[in-house]
Formats: structure tokens, sequence, C-alpha cells
């Protein structure tokens, strides 16, 4: 086995890009942070791109971390035959690890491994699944309309994200409204708007080549019960597919069956479950 430490995001896709690109929709999550590195290398600030390759240079697994946000695994041929050498390189280079992100499985495996080699705690976080969209299923609208975000909806937007971090991510963030007008400013807002009041919002994120992901999907609770979320989503993925993108992919927490069944009904199909673990000293 062989395992490689790359300096640069752009190294690292032209070697493993062709594995993670043939499981898009899987590891959107890496891809879209690798691309984003790879246009603005200073996006994050220390990245780490790790890959395990067997004896016939196939991939066994590959790992991404940018610093404090947990690692994030890709599967290759052989997920028990990576960690391993994975772990020992993490370890030995006193790599410090928050937390891991990937197919259940996969994540487990690390997890378990890490905590009995390393003597560190941790505990179990969200359990999500990944769903895919190619062709929209337009549900009864509500009324309102479809519309880009603009800067004057700049604090909204901000202390919406604020309030689905916490709620969904459980993550008591401060508010960022220089985040939300960079998303405003490049088109990636959206909103839901009833009698010239907005209702719900959603953001495009992690553009790759082929796909588009949606993200930050919130409605606040007086307004919700009216399927405003559903319409966003509805036709905010519409509109990315109307601008070339093959298909469009979310995360949803699996505890929230409301959402998963929403996304279904709009055409949204699942493809792989994912999980999250936290690291302690203790």
């Amino acid at each position: 086995m062989t395992i490689k430490r790359y300096n640069l995001a752009s190294e690292f896709l032209d070697e493993v890009g062709k594995d993670l690109y043939s499981r898009a929709a899987v590891n959107n999550l890496m891809l879209g942070i690798c691309e984003r590195l790879v246009q603005d290398p200073k996006a994050y600030a220390n990245p780490l791109f790790i890959a395990v390759w067997d004896q016939k240079d196939d991939l066994l697994l590959a790992a991404v971390m940018t610093p404090p946000h947990n690692l994030i695994l890709a599967e290759g041929v052989d997920i028990e035959g990576g960690l391993a050498p994975l772990i020992d390189y993490l370890l030995f280079n006193h790599i410090e690890i928050p937390g891991v992100i990937g197919p259940v499985q996969c994540a487990e495996s690390f997890y378990n491994r890490w905590r009995a080699v390393s003597g560190k705690g941790g505990k179990g976080e969200m359990y999500q699944r990944v769903y895919e969209l190619r062709q929209v299923h337009l549900p009864k609208l509500p009324s309102g309309h479809f519309r880009v975000a603009q800067l004057e909806d700049a604090p909204l937007i901000a202390s919406w994200m604020q309030a689905f971090e916490l709620e969904a991510l459980n993550k008591d963030e401060s508010l960022k409204q220089e985040w939300a007008e960079q998303f405003i400013q490049k088109g990636n807002a959206f909103i839901w708007e009833d009698h010239g009041q907005p209702v719900s919002m959603a953001i495009k994120t992690r553009p790759l080549k082929h796909s588009a992901t949606v993200s930050g999907v919130y409605t606040p609770q007086d307004r919700r019960q009216h399927g405003y979320a559903s319409a966003l989503v509805a036709r905010l993925s519409q509109h990315l597919l109307d601008m070339g993108y093959e298909f469009v992919t979310l995360f949803t927490d699996l505890e929230n069956p409301t959402s998963n069944a929403i996304y279904q009904k709009i055409g949204y199909r699942p493809v792989v479950d994912f999980r999250s673990y936290k690291f302690s000293e203790k």
C-alpha cells in the first residue's frame, strides 16, 4: 500500500478526481470543498488531502480535512484496507482530528479504530442521507413566488442561517451577514416570497461540473405548514437543472422524517447514508 499526502487541491483532484467524480453524488461534499480550494486556495486554512493506494494503483480510501471541520472520508475499493494506514499516518504526524464524516460503514469503522488507538473519547452526531434529483416533480404550490435573494435581504438571510445552524446542526454560531452577502452577490441565495414577505430560504452550494447542492433550507416556525419549503426547493432544483446541471444533491437529517418525505415527493432519490462523529480528549 501507498499513502500519499498532497499539498494542493488541484494535485489531489488530478490523481483522485477520476474515482471521486465517478460517484459525484456520494462525494459531493469532498468534491465541493476541493473545487473551491482550486478556485481559491485561501478559502480554508491548512487543508489536508490524503489518499491510500494499493499495489495496483487502485484507490482504497481518500480523506480531506479543513480544520476545524471534520475529516471527510471517500470510499475506494477497500475501506478496511485503507483505514489502518490512514490512521497510522495521522497519528505518526500528530494530526488532530476533531471529528469524522463519511458513508456510514466507513465513518463508523474510522471512529471505532481512532478511539481504540488514540485513546480519545467521542460521540455520534447526525445520521444524514444524501439525495440526488434529475427530474422535478412539482408539488401543489402555495401562494407566493420563487425569487433570487437581493442585498436588502442580507440581514434576514443571515439571521435565518444562524437559526438553521442552531436547529439543524446544533451549532450556536454568531450572525454572519458578510457570509449572507457573499451568497447573495454570487446569486446563490433564494427565497419564497408571499404577499411581499420572504417566508423561506434555500442556498445553492458546492457547484461542480455536472451538479450543484441545495442546502440551508429554512422556514421560520410561524411560517411552517404552508408548503413554502417544498415549493422553494422544487423551484430552485428546476432552476439549477435549467442552468445545465445534470443533477442536484442535498443532505437531510434522517431523524427528520418530514423533510425526507417532502424531498422524495419532489423527485429526490436516496443515494447513500452518512454518519458524523465528534472526538473528545477524554
